[in-house]
């Protein structure tokens, strides 16, 4: 069967989140690592921590956490390094499988290049030192000086990575529409997906991010919608993520700040498409 789950935020206590997803009736979760009313990285005490890991290898195979934004690998001056490590310790202690990260901006460079050279170089140094986390590149909206907008950049990071294997990726349908990959179009989504094997390859994808947008094609703005609710729609998106070459990659919704109710609704929702 085929994973579903959402991005759930961090209030309380480790053990209120994964409560939560049960509740929700989630196979898997996605989470920052950072408390919503600080800003800064959790530091979950020892008794959170092992409530979590009871709860967590009892029911999830795999959970993931998505790096803050504030790390940012492509940059040429502050990149965030040290934020980074922090929360791939707290991401060891927690036994998470799977890290979310955005590529980043060319800051301090004048072309993109630059910046996917940086990523390139934090790339091949990360995966020296971290065996176990799956690393998830996750595309984006934005164009100018971001890195992964573009399909593109992902084929080129490809080829400085000294292991690309071991960098997956992750594939957000909102960020795909906002930067100009009009996929509401279903003849417009089979050029999409050939694009996506011929610069990511579906083989290394290990996530969608499935989510609808409050804004138009090629408006570059990331603004998410409940899915049904956006400007690429539900229709669009079931035929997206039906497709018989995408139908096995796990699905986890990043929703608008929602009632607990329509968060479950919408998880009852992608489940009905798989149901024949």
């Amino acid at each position: 069967m085929r994973k579903v789950g959402l991005h759930l935020r961090f209030q309380t206590s480790l053990v209120d989140m994964i409560e939560e997803a049960i509740r929700l009736d989630l196979d898997t979760f996605q989470c920052f690592l950072v408390a919503q009313s600080t800003h800064k990285t959790i530091s979950p005490s020892k008794d959170d921590i092992d409530a979590f890991l009871r709860i967590r290898r009892e029911r999830f195979e795999d959970l993931y956490a998505h790096i803050s934004y504030w790390v940012n690998l492509a940059s040429l001056n502050y990149n965030g390094h040290r934020a980074l490590q922090r929360e791939l310790d707290t991401v060891k202690k927690l036994e998470m499988t799977h890290i979310v990260l955005h590529p980043g901006s060319a800051n301090g460079a004048t072309e993109r290049i630059e910046g996917i050279d940086a990523l390139a170089r934090s790339l091949n140094d990360l995966v020296k030192l971290e065996n176990e986390i799956v690393i998830l590149l996750e595309n984006t909206a934005h164009g100018n000086l971001t890195v992964g907008s573009s399909l593109q950049d992902f084929y080129l990071l490809r080829k400085k990575l000294d292991k690309p294997e071991k960098v997956r990726f992750c594939i957000d349908t909102a960020h795909a529409y906002a930067y100009g990959y009009n996929i509401a179009d279903l003849s417009e989504q089979e050029s999409f997906i050939r694009l996506l094997d011929e610069t990511v390859g579906i083989s290394n994808i290990e996530l969608f991010h499935l989510n609808d947008t409050k804004k138009n094609c090629g408006s570059r703005i990331d603004r998410h919608e409940m899915i049904g609710d956006g400007a690429i729609g539900q229709e669009a998106l079931k035929n997206f993520v039906l497709h018989e070459k995408l139908a096995h990659i796990p699905l986890l919704m990043e929703l608008p700040l929602v009632e607990y109710a329509d968060q479950r609704a919408m998880v009852q929702l992608v489940r009905s498409w798989h149901v024949q």
